[in-house]
Parts: C-alpha cells; sequence; structure tokens
C-alpha cells in the first residue's frame, strides 16, 4: 500500500449550505465526504488540498483550497445531473413510502442502484479528472445528490423499518 499523501485529503461542505443544516444531513455529509478521501484518491493528479462542496439555484460547486492554483473551481450545472437526480430521489421516496408489497421492494431497490451507477458514469463523464474508481465515482454520486436534497427529510428506507405494525 503506497504512503503518498492524497491530493484531495478532506472535503467540506461551504458554510452557507453547511450552517443553514440540520444535524443530521451534517452527519450524512459527515459520512459522505469520510468514504469518499478514504477510498481511492478522488482528484488524484491533484495537488494536496481540501475540496469545499456547495451548490446554488443554478450550479454545483467544488473549490480546491490549498492547490497551488490561484482560481482552482469547477462548476457543474444543475441541469446536467437534475434528470438522473430527480429519478433517484423518486425512487428513495417510493422506498421510504411505507406502502409497498415485499416483492416490490426488491426491483425499486434494483431500479435505484442502476441509477445510482448512472449517476456515476454521467458525474466520471462531467468531471474527467475525477478518479476513474468506479466506486469514487458511485460516491461522489452521493455527495451531489445530498449537495442538491435534503435526502435525511425523505423518509426511512424499508430496510430500517422492522416493525410491521407501523403507523401511517
Amino acid at each position: 500500500m503506497s504512503s503518498a499523501p492524497m491530493p484531495v485529503h478532506a472535503i467540506r461542505i461551504e458554510e452557507r449550505l453547511w450552517s443553514s443544516s440540520s444535524p443530521l444531513r451534517r452527519q450524512e455529509w459527515r459520512t459522505l465526504t469520510t468514504d469518499i478521501v478514504s477510498g481511492e484518491p478522488p482528484w488524484p493528479s491533484r495537488e494536496p488540498c481540501t475540496l469545499v462542496a456547495g451548490c446554488d439555484d443554478r450550479d454545483l460547486r467544488f473549490v480546491f483550497t490549498g492547490s497551488a492554483l490561484s482560481a482552482d473551481t469547477l462548476a457543474l450545472a444543475r441541469a446536467e445531473v437534475a434528470p438522473l437526480v430527480g429519478e433517484y430521489v423518486g425512487l428513495i421516496q417510493k422506498l421510504s413510502g411505507g406502502d409497498l408489497y415485499p416483492a416490490h421492494i426488491e426491483p425499486i431497490d434494483m431500479a435505484k442502484r442502476v441509477l445510482h451507477d448512472a449517476g456515476a458514469r454521467r458525474i466520471g463523464a462531467l468531471l474527467p479528472d475525477l478518479s476513474p474508481s468506479f466506486e469514487t465515482r458511485r460516491r461522489f454520486f452521493s455527495l451531489v445528490v445530498s449537495l442538491l436534497v435534503d435526502t435525511t427529510r425523505l423518509g426511512p428506507l424499508p430496510a430500517h423499518q422492522h416493525d410491521p405494525r407501523r403507523v401511517r
């Protein structure tokens, strides 16, 4: 195993978004960002730096701080990922609706995995310098989804609901 420093050694969420979010959403971001940097280097060609991720109504922004370049920002138009994110969130909402028969959960969960994979491929095409690791790209798509949608408000997924007497 190589002991070389990881080019992006930390990922933070921009302060404006972080400070206006719930503790649960912050915890989700901590988990996602830790997963991304604990795998293969997300941007192997970069100098050691911190990535600050954020978004507004039009764009996702990824700012590389501490790198040698002075203006080192990547921007993605939300429209570039909106269709996949929308479909993905729709499937999460179906799964968390609580009114599915067990036989329907598996195919919807499989469709969610297929969309997640498509999201990873789309992110790879839009951010070609992102690691070629498919797992890293899947994790980065998860981060993109969580920046654009507060997934903590979508409800629990069936895998976490073990009480069939749950009240709707």
